[in-house]
């Protein structure tokens, strides 16, 4: 199929680019005719039997361990990409036996899977195009995906999609479809979706960028139907909260974080009413979950099993993304740092065990890699 951009979409592109070196049109369509490479899905047949990590970074850079992380080798790569436009990269799901990650912020996105971690492609078969019309291999726009019961789930522009089987059937929820609310219309611009866990089954959204009406905290969406549909919670006990930190669940409660980390809410029941704020002891940092802990990596770095109570974690932790291997190994991944390091003593001493070269022309943003998934695959 033809795969000639539309003028609208390159100057939407080039916008979300200017402040870095303005690619030129030839360079977009270069990136789009890679999309086309990519065969079709719709047809994965999950085994779970090998624990594998899969590990993602802008361009749709896959890099892999099939080996408790002690070696990595990078899987698919798709285009250079920057934080923003087609090729953005920020987020790695599991559940089921696969893994999927969503590719491009603001048009053209796509969905990437794979069920045995090395053969990477579209999510969808084509067959149910909810993006660009014409290229059915496109999705709506993706910031993040939240994966659990077998579904996949992902947040955007004031939008949800989700897919329960590995992309043969979808739906799409817009936040424009709600109901008129006291507290007025949603305004948010990037979407987090989180899966609570199966206790509850809820899938739980944060937005943010929600402009200076309303009320101090009002943009948090919860799906309680696998993804299909949304409600627009009206949470309690986060009138001290601006609602522009991170969320994360551990399977049994929520934590989320103000801007940088240094005060948290908790929540157990699925985002509906809250404690806090409890200062962390920590600012600047990154939120993990790691072995049923929450992990702050910052100045300094803590953890707390309950968002209530913190605890000192060693040094020596790099700063970025922390996810445990099912053998408690820990792996730690930076946009701003091109490897990946290691620790078996609970992060005490770190390895590096990966390293790449970032590709640099008309792109901008850091290239490290930016999110990091442990699971298990077909063999």
């Amino acid at each position: 199929m033809s795969r000639l951009l539309p003028l609208p979409l390159i100057l939407a592109l080039l916008t979300a680019t200017a402040f870095a070196a303005e690619p030129p049109a030839e360079w977009v369509a270069a990136g789009e005719k890679r999309r086309e490479q990519i065969p079709l899905g719709g047809d994965f047949k999950p085994s779970p039997k090998v624990p594998v990590l899969v590990a993602v970074g802008h361009g749709a850079r896959i890099v892999l361990s099939r080996d408790d992380g002690k070696t990595w080798t990078q899987v698919f790569f798709g285009y250079p990409g920057a934080d923003h436009g087609g090729w953005a990269t920020n987020s790695v799901a599991y559940t089921g036996g696969v893994f999927a990650v969503p590719v491009g912020w603001t048009q053209p996105t796509s969905w990437l899977a794979s069920d045995d971690g090395v053969n990477w492609r579209h999510m969808t078969n084509g067959k149910t195009p909810l993006g660009d019309k014409a290229h059915p291999d496109q999705m709506p726009t993706t910031l993040a995906m939240a994966a659990g019961k077998g579904v996949f789930v992902g947040g955007g522009y004031m939008n949800f999609t989700a897919t329960p089987d590995f992309g043969q059937s979808w739906s799409n929820f817009s936040l424009y479809k709600l109901p008129a609310d006291p507290r007025g219309k949603p305004v948010t611009h990037h979407i987090r979706t989180i899966y609570c866990g199966d206790a509850s089954g809820r899938f739980l959204a944060l937005g943010d960028n929600r402009g200076t009406d309303g009320p101090k905290f009002g943009h948090l969406f919860a799906s309680d139907d696998l993804g299909k549909t949304w409600q627009w919670l009206a949470p309690k006990g986060l009138d001290a909260s601006t609602g522009r930190g991170t969320l994360a669940s551990n399977g049994k409660q929520l934590l989320m974080t103000d801007a940088g980390g240094e005060n948290a809410w908790r929540s157990l029941d699925a985002g509906n009413t809250w404690t806090g704020p409890f200062p962390t002891g920590s600012k600047r940092n990154t939120l993990s979950v790691v072995k049923g802990e929450f992990w702050l990596i910052g100045t300094p770095s803590r953890a707390s099993a309950d968002g209530q109570t913190w605890r000192d974690l060693p040094a020596a932790i790099p700063a970025g993304q922390i996810v445990a291997s099912d053998k408690g190994t820990l792996i730690s991944i930076s946009g701003s740092r091109f490897n990946i390091q290691r620790s078996t003593d609970e992060g005490k001493t770190w390895t590096e065990v990966f390293t790449f070269q970032p590709e640099t022309e008309n792109v901008h943003g850091g290239q490290g890699l930016r999110d990091v998934a442990a699971g298990v695959v077909r063999e």
